[in-house]
């Protein structure tokens, strides 16, 4: 069941995965030392907490690429999957608060966000029903049981309240399902529902409402859009070709907020200019299109649509964070995959892409 024969696998791209993640480190240490001296009086704290969880990232992609076989996913499925829920509907009962949302379970020497874990569980659990249930797609009915699974993980997380993760599986689903052969009416009508869901958590919160009021008002002025998109673009416009240099950004003095989060990828611009920019979105381009290929060439479907959901998972995620960014998307908080700062969800993100790097045996045994 277990094999560590490095061969077997695609090195090239677990290396490409590791320089970005490695990247990241650098660029947190560089957008994030200030604020931290300012607010904390530690500048180095969440570098220092970003070298912690990098290398217990990189114990959990290890661990998931050459230890742990992918079909044993799929034969705990309805575990995985089940456990996830029971999570993310504990956290609201049993979670700390942090910022007005309640989305961590605080076991003493650091917190963990369950909605990172749910996402992987929800992709694990829609893989093996399509595998079974391939040919049940092609019927209306067929999409009760996508709609029940995503809705007992998504509605507790839009609860936290989280709106993010939700879209995010969300959109996740409707790939894997498009691709699994629904009909073409099937997809306009789950994304018809999705579109009330969202519309209903827009409403329900003033907030929300204030950051699409925004946006939609960017497009005819520019300085309406929210201040920290604004701030975001000119961290981006500032950069030039060639960038200031590392270590050089001035957004970052607290003036951009959430710079070693959420909005790293302005201060990647401002600081390494188009070419930074552009090597992110390469690697994400790169990315996708390792992660189709290895869908393509797994033994089985479920091997196969596990593949595709983890790959439109992570570049999805990618999409909506560089989309914010740049003010093409209203302001949502997501971390950017492999870059940003953070605990659960670099682990849970790597973890994931050593599944993909585990599957990547059979995509190097058709080459040789």
């Amino acid at each position: 069941m277990f094999n560590v024969h490095l061969k077997k696998y695609d090195l090239q791209f677990m290396f490409i995965i590791s320089a970005a993640v490695i990247f990241g480190v650098f660029m947190v240490f560089s957008s994030s030392t200030i604020k931290a001296d300012i607010t904390l009086g530690k500048p180095y704290l969440f570098f220092l907490k970003q070298l912690i969880w990098v290398a217990v990232g990189f114990l959990a992609m290890a661990c998931s690429a050459f230890f742990i076989d992918y079909s044993l996913y799929k034969k705990y499925a309805k575990f995985i999957y089940a456990a996830s829920v029971i999570a993310v509907i504990g956290v609201l009962i049993f979670g700390v608060t942090r910022g007005g949302a309640k989305r961590w379970f605080d076991l003493g020497f650091f917190t963990f966000q369950p909605s990172e874990i749910a996402k992987i569980a929800a992709i694990v659990i829609m893989a093996d029903f399509i595998e079974r249930k391939k040919d049940f797609l092609t019927r209306w009915d067929g999409l009760v049981a996508p709609l029940v699974f995503l809705s007992l993980i998504a509605i507790p997380i839009a609860a936290e309240p989280d709106l993010g993760i939700p879209v995010l599986i969300a959109g996740t689903y409707l790939g894997m399902l498009f691709c699994a052969g629904i009909k073409i009416q099937a997809v306009f009508a789950l994304a018809g529902v999705g579109i009330v869901f969202i519309a209903e958590e827009i409403i329900r919160k003033p907030y929300r409402v204030a950051r699409l009021r925004d946006y939609m008002d960017s497009f005819i002025n520019i300085d309406a859009a929210s201040y920290q998109v604004k701030q975001s673009l000119y961290a981006l416009g500032s950069g030039g070709f060639f960038g200031k240099g590392l270590g050089k950004s001035e957004m970052k003095m607290m003036y951009l907020p959430e710079a070693h989060t959420d909005f790293i990828f302005p201060i990647i611009g401002e600081e390494l200019g188009f070419i930074g920019a552009a090597a992110v979105l390469l690697f994400f381009i790169y990315f996708f299109f390792k992660g189709i290929k290895i869908s393509k060439n797994a033994p089985d479907e479920f091997g196969s649509y596990l593949a595709l959901g983890i790959t439109f998972l992570v570049v999805f995620q990618a999409v909506i964070n560089l989309s914010v960014a740049t003010g093409v998307f209203p302001a949502k908080g997501l971390p950017l995959p492999f870059i940003s700062f953070g605990g659960t969800s670099l682990v849970i993100t790597m973890a994931a892409a050593g599944i993909l790097i585990n599957m990547s045996q059979y995509d190097v045994k058709k080459r040789s």
